[in-house]
């Protein structure tokens, strides 16, 4: 592995170097594309202006966040064109793109600040648990397709960065409440300081609803009710520090912890084995980044990082049985970015990571896995007109597994303001723990072990082959932005659990996936933004889901359409509306009583400023409401029935 590595970095710096003999003068300056098209940091580890990087790309914006008024950070991804969000119970968000989405959603890599939150034994994202309030969110950036090259396995159908605002963005206090129906009550206080050497931002946090509580449905109930009332409702505290210290001028440490606590309602009165009761999760972090800015604009990045998770969870059937999964990461990861030549530009690094788990009910015994990567990519800017982007990622998952991802991207500047891209790349999976080595078993008092999931291991890794097309235009004189793009995905070796009991992990079917996303923005008067975000997929494959009565090409929406319209008016008073729709859907993990009929949900926020003092203190007070239009709107399961949901929030900045 490590002479591949080698001629992997060598083979792109001899590129980078062989043909960058153009003079910088060739070369237009970056304002000179896209001006008002964001610049993104995710897609290939460069700074690049959208225009030039190698993945299809959406940002969401602190404005965007805002005008959205969501409450959960999982939402607002509904901003994202082909992105599924959704709900298993109150507590557990599913956000998965492209199909293959079960109530994991376990191959879309999501980052924050870099640091990777799809967590072992299972894989995918305990998104209620992470230590984030949605008020520190400087902006997001979603990768629209596979990205393994730049992020890892994890990445075989996109990748989320949640970039957090910096530490020094805040001076002062602010404090906000947050109440609405449903039991929904938030309080968040945040502070700051922004000094000569040292900033630091610290934000305390609690978020509580009653999740689909209010729902029920008629069943036959386990203690002979006429209704099963959904027992999904939490509360969660939440701490957040980050600190930048910045020695000379050339060197800068940031500091990041972060600590959240909270119940879980788990179980059902329909459910023998697992009666209503509360989980505890926790998790904590720590994370240190140094970034030094070399000579000619290049520099070099390390990053630590430590994450701790404990779910903590006592099955209350038959007396209390404990089903506790406790995880940790510990990560080290090296990054140089460096100009080869004025027309070229090169990054590389590595990474370790060792993942640990205990579960007693899941495993036969601790697991411990060690990974390791080595990436490079570069960027070649051949002429004015065009830019090669092409790297790769090299992979050893330590559970016996190694893969290399590549990528190549070629895009054409053919008019001012008007960009082409071809990309063509391949992403692998590797197996998790869990999918190679569970044993999820129980012993009942009186009925001895029972084993629910077995797996058999030797999996081989999930591919993804995918080619797209893109096109991103702007025009100035309209105000107006447009983003589209199309792509055909070849998905082999899904690694999928089988139907009769004790079940396995197997690599059950092959599939392609295919599509049309397109994002299309405006801005007039200075005081009116719209955007449109819409996704076509056409899934298909032989496989047929267990249990649905139905086809793989129903396990996710055909159309996919949503907007979001916002203004301010005079009195600093700001109206935003949004609009959600999505197609029938039939979850993949699912029977047929849970299909997704159409859905469509409006949703409006207003808000008005105060001026408290001539001395620069705030206050504003915003009112939101989410109204389903559509009747039997449900959330992935059918007891998951969203209705009518309003919140109050009142904030105050001093």
């Amino acid at each position: 592995m490590k002479k591949i590595s080698l001629r992997l970095c060598a083979t792109v710096t001899l590129l980078e170097m062989g043909f960058g003999s153009a003079r910088a003068s060739d070369y237009p300056i970056e304002q000179n594309y896209f001006q008002e098209l964001p610049v993104v940091l995710t897609a290939s580890r460069l700074s690049q202006p959208a225009s030039e990087a190698p993945n299809a790309m959406t940002v969401i914006d602190r404005e965007m966040i805002k005008a959205s008024g969501f409450r959960n950070i999982p939402d607002l991804f509904k901003l994202v064109p082909g992105v599924y969000v959704s709900y298993w119970s109150g507590s557990r968000a599913i956000v998965a793109y492209h199909g293959t989405t079960d109530h994991l959603a376990r191959r879309m890599q999501v980052l924050v600040d870099g640091r990777t939150v799809y967590m072992p034994p299972v894989g995918g994202v305990a998104w209620e648990d992470l230590p984030l309030q949605i008020e520190d969110i400087e902006r997001i950036e979603v990768i629209r397709g596979p990205a393994a090259a730049s992020h890892g396995g994890n990445s075989s159908q996109g990748v989320i960065n949640i970039l957090t605002r910096d530490a020094g963005a805040l001076q002062g206090f602010k404090a906000s409440a947050t109440k609405g129906n449903g039991g929904i009550f938030d309080t968040a206080l945040h502070f700051g300081h922004h000094g000569e050497t040292l900033d630091y931002r610290v934000s305390l946090g609690y978020r509580r609803d009653h999740g689909y509580d209010a729902s029920r449905y008629p069943v036959a109930s386990y203690d002979g009710s006429e209704y099963d009332p959904n027992n999904d409702g939490h509360g969660t505290h939440l701490f957040n520090l980050r600190a930048n210290y910045q020695p000379t001028i050339v060197d800068s440490f940031d500091l990041q912890l972060g600590y959240s606590k909270g119940a879980r309602g788990v179980g059902s009165p329909n459910s023998a084995q697992d009666l209503p009761h509360d989980s505890l999760n926790t998790e904590n972090f720590q994370q240190l980044t140094w970034l030094r800015n070399l000579n000619g604009g290049n520099e070099f990045k390390l990053q630590l990082y430590h994450i701790y998770h404990i779910y903590h969870n006592e099955l209350n059937t038959l007396g209390w049985i404990s089903d506790d999964v406790t995880t940790t990461r510990d990560e080290m990861e090296v990054q140089h970015t460096m100009h080869t030549s004025p027309a070229n530009r090169l990054v590389y690094g590595a990474s370790l990571r060792r993942d640990w788990v205990r579960a007693p009910n899941k495993f036969l015994a601790e697991q411990s896995v060690r990974e390791s990567t080595l990436f490079a990519h570069g960027e070649w800017r051949m002429t004015p007109q065009w830019i090669l982007n092409a790297g790769a990622m090299l992979e050893n998952n330590g559970l016996g597994q190694q893969s290399t991802s590549p990528r190549v991207a070629l895009n054409y500047h053919f008019a001012e303001n008007q960009t082409l891209r071809a990309g063509l790349s391949r992403a692998y999976r590797n197996p998790s723990v869990y999918e190679e080595r569970s044993n999820y078993h129980f012993d009942f008092p009186g009925m001895g072990t029972v084993v629910l999931v077995q797996s058999s291991g030797g999996l081989r890794p999930e591919s993804v082959m995918s080619r797209e097309i893109g096109y991103l235009g702007e025009f100035p004189e309209f105000g107006s932005s447009i983003d589209a793009r199309i792509y055909h995905d070849q998905l082999s070796n899904v690694i999928y659990i089988t139907p009769t009991a004790p079940k396995d992990l197997v690599n059950n079917f092959n599939a392609t996936h295919s599509g049309l996303e397109f994002t299309t923005k405006h801005h007039w008067g200075g005081h009116n933004q719209l955007t449109i975000n819409y996704a076509y997929q056409v899934l298909s494959s032989s496989y047929i889901p267990y249990g649905t009565n139905g086809s793989y090409s129903d396990t996710m929406p055909r159309n996919m359409l949503g907007a979001l319209y916002s203004r301010t008016f005079a009195g600093e008073v700001a109206l935003s509306l949004g609009s959600y729709q999505q197609s029938t859907m039939q979850p993949i993990d699912r029977p047929a009583d849970d299909r997704q009929q159409f859905t469509r949900r409006a949703d409006a926020r207003i808000a008005k400023q105060f001026n408290l003092s001539e001395h620069g203190a705030k206050g504003e007070v915003a009112l939101v409401v989410q109204i389903p239009i559509t009747n039997h709107y449900i959330d992935y399961r059918v007891k998951n029935q969203f209705k009518r949901r309003s919140y109050l929030t009142a904030t105050l900045d001093f």
